[in-house]
């Protein structure tokens, strides 16, 4: 499983399993890894799963995020690489994605699809047969929607502007996505849709 272990001045102060598909981490008590450093900002960073990737991702912390000396806003982690978050050094060790349950067998496996309704695209169908679609304008508004054990996932991944999912924004955390969802992106109005496949 992936996990992080966490340093200060070269000692090893814990290791923590990143067992969920978003973990924050701060100086506040409310983090799910808790830092109580002053440099620390109070929500500094999180750690985000897309499919089996795990992304560090800046909060808009005072003192930055840095991967491997570079300072990042939202950085793909790889094996080894060191996270440095105020006074502490934490080294990403990968691995894989805790083990998910399959699908029971004689289940019949779901087939996902975008149909746009509205813009310069509409009466498209785009099918999600790749563990990996992306939708949108770069630097605009992009998201990717990930296939996992037959379920599929919307995360807003580039822009400053947030897509909607039924007229509700998901933030920068990984949504669920069901049968009939309305999606709004880049000025246009997307249903998705499951059938078999």
């Amino acid at each position: 499983m992936a996990k992080i272990i966490i340093s200060r001045n070269q000692a090893v102060i814990r290791e923590v399993e990143l067992d969920k598909d978003r973990m924050t981490l701060g100086r506040k008590p409310d983090n799910d890894i808790v830092l109580p450093h002053p440099a620390m900002s109070g929500s500094h960073a999180a750690f985000n799963f897309i499919m089996d990737d795990v992304f560090v991702e800046d909060l808009g912390s005072t003192n930055g995020t840095y991967v491997n000396g570079k300072r990042v806003a939202k950085h793909m982690l790889e094996d080894h690489d060191t996270i440095v978050v105020a006074r502490f050094q934490l080294e990403f060790i990968g691995g894989p994605r805790r083990a998910m349950p399959d699908a029971p067998a004689g289940t019949a496996k779901l087939l996902g699809s975008v149909e746009v309704k509205t813009g310069p695209n509409a009466g498209k169908r785009l099918v999600l047969s790749k563990p990996l679609s992306t939708l949108g304008k770069a630097g605009v508004q992009v998201v990717a929607i990930t296939r996992q054990n037959g379920d599929y996932y919307l995360t807003h991944v580039d822009g400053n502007v947030a897509p909607f999912i039924n007229g509700v924004s998901p933030g920068k955390t990984p949504c669920r996505l069901n049968h009939g969802d309305a999606i709004e992106l880049a000025g246009a109005d997307m249903v998705f849709c499951l059938a078999p496949g």
